[in-house]
Formats: C-alpha cells, sequence, structure tokens
C-alpha cells in the first residue's frame, strides 16, 4: 500500500516538522504533500527545510500566493497526490505508530471497501489550553465514532443528529478514487469541511471502521485552533447552516430522495443544535424569530419553496407548538 498524506499548513512552525516526521515513520507513506496556505509565521522556511531533507516530501503552495483555507489546500493536494490512497494530517497534529496497520488490512481484504475511518486523540499543548480553552468547547477527548457502524447505515447515523460521534481528517484513510464521487472539499465553508465530507463518504461510499477504541492519530489543542475560537450563538448558527445547506445541495444530485430528506430535515433543524439562544421554541411563543429565520433560509435557498420536504416539515412544527401550547 502507498499512501499520499496530504498536510494543510497555515501557522503551524512550531509544529508540521513533527506531523511530517511521524508521518514518513509510517512505512506506507509514499508522499507526504504540504501545502504552505501563505502563513506569517515562519511555516514556508520549515516547510522548505523538510522538502530539502526528505525525497519523499513536496511542497505546494496556491498559484496567487495568498491564503485560501484548509478546504482548498487539501484540494490542491488531492489534486496533486500521486499515489492510491490518500490520507490527511493537520500540520499540528501527528500520527502515531502504526497508524495505517489496521486500515491497511482491511482495505486490502475487500476491494470493495473505499474508506476507514478511525479514532483520533486530544494532545493538549499547555496547561491552560486544557484548562481554559477546552472548557469552553467541551468534547470527547477521543473523537470517534461510538459504535461499529455498518457501511450501509453510516449515513443514517452521522447525519441527522451525530449521536454516534464523528471521525476527523486525521483519522481517514480513502481511495483516491472516491473524490471522484464525493467531489472535493467544499472550498466557502471556512469552517466544518470535514464534517461536510464525512458525510459525503457515508452518503456515497463504502466506509468501515477501524480502530474506534484508542488512537491512530493525536491532534494538538493550543491557544490558535480556530475550531476552538470563541463564536457568538449567531456565528455557531451560520457556521452550521451554511454546511447543512450545503449538503443538502449537493445531495440533491447524488442521494436518493429518502437521504435527500435526511439532509433537509438536519438543515432544517440545524439552529437546536448549536446554541440554546436558537433552539426551536413553540411557534405560538416566538412566531416573529421563527419567522426571521426561516424567511432567512429560503432568501438563501429560494429552491426550498420547491420542496415538498420542507412544507411537510413546517406543518409538523406548526402541530407540534400547538399541542405543547394546548397541553395536548
Amino acid at each position: 500500500m502507498k499512501v499520499s498524506v496530504i498536510v494543510p499548513v497555515y501557522n503551524a512552525a512550531a509544529f508540521v516538522r513533527q506531523a511530517v516526521e511521524s508521518a514518513l515513520m509510517q512505512p506506507e507513506t509514499a508522499e507526504v504533500i504540504l501545502i504552505e496556505d501563505a502563513s506569517p509565521d515562519g511555516s514556508l522556511q520549515v516547510c522548505r527545510e523538510l522538502a530539502e531533507e526528505h525525497p519523499q516530501v513536496v511542497l505546494l503552495r496556491h498559484p496567487d500566493g495568498r491564503n485560501h483555507g484548509a478546504g482548498a489546500s487539501r484540494n490542491l493536494g488531492i489534486r496533486n497526490a500521486r499515489f492510491p490512497y490518500v490520507a490527511f494530517l493537520d500540520a499540528d497534529d501527528y500520527f502515531r505508530p502504526g497508524r495505517f496497520s489496521i486500515a491497511k488490512e482491511l482495505l486490502e481484504a475487500d476491494p470493495a471497501v473505499e474508506g476507514v475511518y478511525e479514532a483520533v486523540g486530544t494532545h493538549f499543548e499547555t496547561p491552560e489550553a486544557e484548562q481554559q480553552r477546552w472548557a469552553l468547547v467541551p468534547q470527547e477527548l477521543l473523537v470517534t465514532m461510538k459504535r461499529a457502524v455498518s457501511p450501509e447505515s453510516l449515513f443514517e447515523a452521522q447525519s441527522p443528529v451525530g449521536d454516534e460521534g464523528f471521525c476527523c481528517t486525521d483519522g481517514w484513510l480513502v481511495k483516491r478514487s472516491v473524490f471522484s464521487k464525493t467531489g472535493l472539499f467544499d472550498e466557502h465553508l471556512r469552517l466544518h469541511q470535514d464534517a461536510a465530507m464525512f458525510v459525503k463518504f457515508a452518503g456515497v461510499c463504502t466506509m468501515v471502521p477501524g480502530q474506534l477504541d484508542a488512537p491512530v492519530a493525536m491532534r494538538r489543542i493550543h491557544d490558535h485552533n480556530r475550531i476552538m475560537a470563541p463564536r457568538s450563538p449567531g456565528e455557531v448558527y451560520r457556521d452550521h447552516s451554511l454546511m447543512w445547506g450545503t449538503l443538502w445541495r449537493w445531495g440533491k444530485g447524488n442521494l436518493p430522495r429518502a437521504r435527500r430528506e435526511i439532509l433537509l430535515d438536519r438543515f432544517l433543524s440545524c439552529g437546536p443544535s448549536t446554541n440554546v439562544e436558537f433552539t426551536y421554541s413553540p411557534l405560538i411563543q416566538r412566531p416573529v424569530r421563527y419567522a426571521k429565520r426561516m424567511m432567512g433560509l429560503v432568501l438563501r435557498y429560494p429552491d426550498l419553496l420547491l420542496e415538498g420536504f420542507f412544507w411537510s416539515w413546517q406543518v409538523r412544527k406548526v402541530r407540534s407548538a400547538l399541542s405543547q401550547a394546548l397541553g395536548v
């Protein structure tokens, strides 16, 4: 097995060497593609040094020399990957020994398998990161699916509410060919590109679980993790709404009706899952807020009005609100 490891790099001068060396330690790693994304912190120089030291390391930059974000950087890496399998590693994270051993066995044992997802652990860079930053966004220390899910059920288990868990990019190993089914990462999503891609994997690819109870990679938590930065309830809602709206539109051309409706339900319901400020309340109690939220969605996505499920969803919400108000 030969794997292309794709590493988007932004402001990771202090960490990218460990990331690259952890990838090169894996016998399956055939190349490490660094995409330096116009970092102001000296990352480019470190990347150049790594490319000079290791023949397997390829350094790329966006043609215009500007910052484009993690999604666009991963896409540049995918387009330039030379080997049949693709893995991802954030520049401030690192692989553990034996990163691909279980995934390799699963992929080579069954040609129908297109990807393997595994658990990722958490490395706190400083005590302050653990005590202060983590308190703002409490999460599981092991990012994983909570149980093994069959490929046929992964989409339903993952997309509605995520109760079954989640696997981030550091824990994926996929055939390069899967991107002909899913498309590349959604570059207009500045956050949650990985979550959106995992839903796409689950929807159209044969993805199987690997090691779920122990990490194959470690994500580093430090003061500059963008996903950990404080966001207002409105920003959280906007980011989740944009992700699920993007997935719904993607699903219209790629998924059967039942799965499209799951995405549309998640899109319409994404407010309740993000912050208590946006929790759905009975229509009678807060009609103005509810109407504004729906109007905002329709203005951005006018094709919602053509979806029968959109109208039936509204009817269900109104009936539920009336039932609660009347105590029925």
